[in-house]
């Protein structure tokens, strides 16, 4: 009985942890901090943004449809698959992208401690850098997950979470239905997450494939409707209120 009692209070008192440390702080931190953004406010376009990548095959491929179609975009990209592919890094700069900063590996910031959490960012910054000779401002954690002291190791960049989420790193999400869901969520200020790479944990290896044969529809629909996705530095610059 008094092992039971103690293994509760144990139990009881992990969870209060977990809930300060991690789940209140990603919530509190997206709805209120200036330094968080999951809109963007007085804008004429939108925000694509990819997580996860780069992938050899499937970054390739949205990138030739963005280029075919004068759109922009934001790539959050983790460290250890960018060391391992600059050339893809290069050619998003090249084309008018913007990189910004995901983790050096795909890694919740739930489980890191802030020192662990500073490096995983200044590892991939570093990657970043090396591969592109341009500095990140732009930071989105992997699964939007923050803790307690993700805003402090995050400066000086933005915190980038989003306005739309679709679940396209799953096969369940089949193109027509991603297709349809990001026709009906098309506004002015959204930042569209989506994932260029499915070979994270818990992802399905050619999800990718459903997310790219979606865009090919939804990129001319956009352009009809005189909506264009910009770089989250181009659309800081257009909107003139704070980021929140």
């Amino acid at each position: 009985m008094i092992v039971i009692k103690w293994l509760l209070f144990v139990l009881l008192v992990v969870s209060c942890f977990w809930l300060l440390y991690a789940v209140l702080p990603t919530y509190l931190y997206r709805w209120f901090h200036p330094r968080v953004c999951t809109h963007l406010k007085q804008t004429q376009s939108f925000a694509l943004t990819f997580d996860d990548g780069p992938h050899r095959e499937y970054t390739a491929q949205i990138l030739n449809l963005l280029k075919e179609h004068e759109m922009k975009a934001t790539f959050f990209v983790v460290g250890t698959i960018a060391n391992e592919r600059p050339d893809l890094l290069k050619r998003m700069v090249a084309e008018g992208h913007e990189v910004g900063i995901h983790h050096h590996k795909h890694v919740s910031a739930w489980f890191l401690t802030p020192g662990q959490l500073k490096k995983e960012i200044q590892m991939c910054k570093n990657a970043i850098i090396e591969a592109t000779g341009v500095e990140p401002i732009f930071y989105r954690p992997p699964w939007g997950h923050l803790n307690l002291f993700s805003v402090w190791c995050a400066k000086p960049y933005h915190t980038i979470i989003w306005s739309d989420i679709f679940g396209d790193w799953s096969l369940k999400k089949t193109k027509k239905a991603l297709e349809a869901e990001m026709k009906s969520k098309l506004k002015r200020g959204a930042i569209y997450v989506l994932h260029d790479n499915g070979e994270t944990k818990g992802a399905d290896e050619r999800a990718p494939e459903q997310t790219i044969g979606a865009l090919r529809e939804f990129i001319p629909y956009a352009k009809q409707r005189q909506m264009n996705s910009k770089t989250l530095s181009e659309l800081k610059k257009e909107g003139t209120s704070t980021w929140n």
